[in-house]
């Protein structure tokens, strides 16, 4: 697997072994958080107003959680969330 953040398309693009590159808006990826801080523990309703995330947010930051995750910390000071290599698979925008 190849993981890299192109900054200049706000994109995190990730090669998932022999795949085509398969790509991750980084701002679907602020607004699918599921931190508890984004949404209810409780209810599983959302508590984040996706509105208000800047279209132009960026990562600042990425890091291994384990050998089955990744937690970004994002421009707008978020990053508690993680993001499982299972679930990004499943979250990506076609090649």
């Amino acid at each position: 697997m190849d993981i890299k953040l192109k900054r200049a398309e706000g994109l995190l693009e990730i090669t998932w072994r022999e795949e085509t590159p398969r790509r991750h808006p980084v701002r679907q990826l602020r607004c699918e958080c599921a931190c508890a801080g984004c949404v209810d523990e409780r209810t599983g309703v959302r508590t984040l107003d996706v509105d208000a995330v800047p279209d132009d947010i960026g990562i600042t930051n990425m890091a291994l959680v384990g050998n089955y995750a990744v937690k970004f910390s994002f421009t707008d000071g978020h990053d508690t969330g993680i993001y499982s290599w299972d679930r990004l698979y499943g979250m990506c925008v076609a090649p």
